[in-house]
């Protein structure tokens, strides 16, 4: 009976601690003499084993040489592989269980009984029949049961994430799902491990079915939580570790983020630079990836003197949105501290129409200065090619030879081009016969001759019609034909007449006289050509220097400074002298302000985004870079995309525009405020709690930009990372083991 006794009790201790040696002294010191103790007695039987486990629990631990456990550690290598392969055996069939079981269960079981069979196997046991076949060692005690439980789930993990990536490839709803099935690989894998460890463990606890999938699930999204806590935790010690970043490494990390939204960091003003850097240092210190176009946002915002919000450098419908709608229902409240977001909606506002009047808006210049100014400029050029035309000319009217013959070869020009045009018939009458006159020989054609012909064919010009047109093409070819001198004019025959030294010296003079008088022509007839084609140049100087109604200051100012092509600004330009750009530039200012403002003052003006881009626009990019400095141009573009980005509305929002709705809310904050006071400590319980939610969950969360500028991170619902640990539990749990 002691014996049975003893083989009773060790096995119970074996059972809780596994200490057979310890176990086999207290044994025996219970029941050596002396001790009083008597193995039959029942009262001495219950308490034997709480003086055994006292005993076992103040024995001395016995230290194992390393070696021991080195070797220990050596020799259980073939047995953890063999029990790493049983897992990958038995995962991916228990994790195949989902689809094999209906179609075991509904098709071939009914079969097989049919013919007087018994039916098969779970895929699961017949997989761990394999493995006990070929040998491979089975878990042995609680730990190696819940290890093996999460391998087990992490193999059919495996084999889940690798058909849903298969599947992907496909089109439809199948593709969609199997997208679904392999996204956020290491996450599932992690959630697999953690659902297996807390399953096992709650299943060795004796908790049942019920208990064993609570804790699964629990596990499971503990476990998927593991990769972002590694990563937390990483981030945390790269950031404790790794040294301050600079300015200068600041800026090199900004001027890589916006050169992918082409925008050139170094262009930025220095006020967006230090608003950027401080805003941001932090993040980029932990290595976190910024959004460069929320970047790009803030950076145009803070430019322009503005202050941005969640809602402008994110442009997330959600949340502008929100900042929209609290806007309007902290506005229509009487709470001043409920009214931070208007407030800075107004001050945004005038930082654009500051920013329109640091363009030159502010001068409030009417464009008709600009046409007065363009208008002076031409009639000056003209003037002064006149000037010069007619200073030339009295030069050659006071040469000697100015009234000497001269071939009429201009003549035979003229009538070669008309006779060519078929226009001889809308020349003039009085200049036909004016012409003809020299032709016939009746009088000499001189240079004088050739400056009233010219002087006649300019009047004729200006008609109009085809007599004006006829006319133009006389004196082209009348102008590009030069002039000879009629040597001897007289015809006079010297004969034999001996030519004496002062003779052939007065000849030598009338010769010279001739020349010279040519030659003076030929500078009034370029200066007279200068003073032509200018007057003929552009629209811009025909307009001037018509007698008509375009000719007015208002009408070129918007016809050719704030209307007109990008060409016709050019030509402006050129009128100008450099000291004229800024008048023109504060004209196109002013009116685009003007335009945004909808003629409103600034005092009490709403910047439209649409009228603002849409007199940016209309006047033209190009056309403006002839008056504003690169500089200047940036700003300007600046200004309209903030404007945008202030008033940006995404379609299907839930932005109340009739501001019904914002008014109804402010006056409901009101009216429980109101009633609060009536209720015993209502202010301290009701009101100050109600007002303390709306400014933190409102106007700070709107004002706190960082989230925004960081980029998004990659995070898949826990249902998706739930989806491959999902099935590959269902597989094992789809029906119950069989003894």
């Amino acid at each position: 009976m002691a014996e049975a006794g003893s083989i009773d009790l060790r096995h119970a201790g074996d059972e809780r601690l596994g200490k057979m040696s310890t176990y086999d002294e207290a044994f025996a010191s219970a029941l050596s003499p002396g001790k009083g103790g008597d193995p039959y007695d029942a009262a001495f039987q219950s308490a034997l084993p709480s003086s055994i486990d006292a005993a076992v629990t103040s024995a001395p631990a016995v230290e194992k040489p390393v070696s021991v456990s080195a070797g220990k550690a050596i020799n259980s290598i073939p047995r953890q592989l063999g029990l790493t392969a049983r897992y990958a055996l038995e995962g991916p069939a228990n994790a195949l269980q989902i689809v094999s079981e209906p179609v075991r269960q509904m098709v071939t079981d009914p079969i097989s009984r049919l013919f007087g069979g018994k039916g098969g196997r779970p895929l699961g046991q017949e997989a761990s029949r394999l493995a006990d076949f070929i040998g491979l060692p089975s878990p042995r005690n609680a730990d190696e049961r819940v290890i093996g439980d999460a391998s087990r789930l992490v193999a059919g993990t495996g084999l889940t994430l690798g058909a849903g990536g298969a599947t992907s490839q496909l089109p439809g709803m199948a593709g969609r799902a199997g997208a679904a099935m392999s996204a956020n690989g290491l996450q599932q894998l992690s959630g697999a491990a953690g659902a297996g460890l807390a399953s096992g463990a709650s299943r060795e606890a004796g908790g049942g079915a019920v208990l064993q999938a609570v804790a699964g699930a629990l596990g499971g999204v503990g476990g998927m939580m593991v990769p972002g806590a590694v990563n937390a935790t990483t981030n945390l010690m790269r950031r404790a570790i790794t040294p301050a970043m600079d300015n200068a490494q600041i800026d090199a990390t900004l001027t890589r983020t916006l050169q992918t939204v082409d925008t050139d960091y170094s262009a930025i003003p220095e006020t967006a630079k230090r608003a950027l850097r401080t805003e941001l240092r932090s993040s980029l210190q932990a290595g976190k990836e910024l959004d460069p176009q929320a970047v790009r946002r803030m950076a145009d915002i803070v430019s322009v003197g503005g202050t941005p919000t969640r809602g402008m450098v994110t442009l997330d419908p959600v949340q502008v949105t929100r900042e929209q709608n609290l806007a309007k229902m902290a506005a229509n409240s009487s709470d001043g501290t409920l009214q931070g977001l208007p407030r800075l909606q107004n001050e945004n506002n005038t930082s654009l129409i500051n920013s329109l009047n640091g363009l030159g808006g502010r001068s409030e210049l009417d464009p008709t200065v600009a046409g007065r100014l363009v208008n002076s400029r031409v009639l000056g050029t003209q003037s002064g090619l006149r000037s010069a035309e007619t200073a030339a000319w009295n030069e050659a009217r006071n040469a000697p030879g100015y009234t000497q013959p001269i071939y009429p070869e201009a003549l035979n020009a003229i009538n070669k081009r008309l006779g060519d045009e078929g226009m001889m018939g809308f020349m003039s009458k009085p200049i036909s016969e004016y012409m003809a006159a020299f032709q016939t020989g009746q009088q000499p054609f001189t240079p004088q001759a050739y400056r009233n012909l010219q002087s006649m064919l300019s009047k004729e010009m200006s008609k109009g019609g085809n007599e004006a047109a006829a006319a133009g093409m006389a004196r082209s070819a009348m102008e590009a034909t030069p002039m000879r001198p009629i040597t001897n004019p007289g015809g006079r025959d010297f004969g034999n007449a001996l030519v004496t030294p002062q003779m052939a010296g007065q000849l030598r003079g009338l010769d010279g006289q001739a020349g010279d008088a040519i030659a003076a022509v030929d500078r009034a007839r370029a200066a007279t050509r200068a003073a032509y084609e200018y007057e003929g140049s552009s629209p811009l100087v025909r307009s001037v220097l018509s007698d008509g109604a375009t000719a007015d200051p208002a009408r070129i100012a918007k016809r050719f400074v704030i209307g007109g092509t990008a060409d016709e600004a050019a030509t402006v330009a050129l009128e100008l002298n450099p000291a004229d750009i800024p008048t023109i530039r504060d004209a196109l200012a002013t009116h685009i302000k003007k335009q945004a403002l909808s003629g409103a003052a600034d005092e009490v003006g709403k910047v439209s985004q649409s009228r603002l881009n849409s007199a940016i626009n209309t006047i033209g990019r190009e056309k403006l870079s002839f008056f504003f400095s690169p500089e200047e141009m940036d700003q300007l573009t600046r200004t309209g995309r903030v404007a945008s980005y202030m008033q940006f509305q995404p379609a299907g929002s839930a932005v109340n525009n009739s501001n019904s709705g914002a008014l109804v809310l402010g006056r409901g904050a009101d009216l429980l405020t109101n009633l609060s006071k009536k209720v015993p400590a209502g202010k301290l319980f009701l009101a100050d709690p109600l007002e303390s939610l709306n400014v933190s969950l409102s106007n700070r969360q709107a004002q706190n930009v960082l989230p925004g500028l960081l980029a998004a991170p990659q995070r898949a619902p826990y249902s998706t990372g739930l989806l491959a640990p999902g099935v590959a539990l269902g597989g094992l749990l789809a029906a119950p083991r069989s003894p």
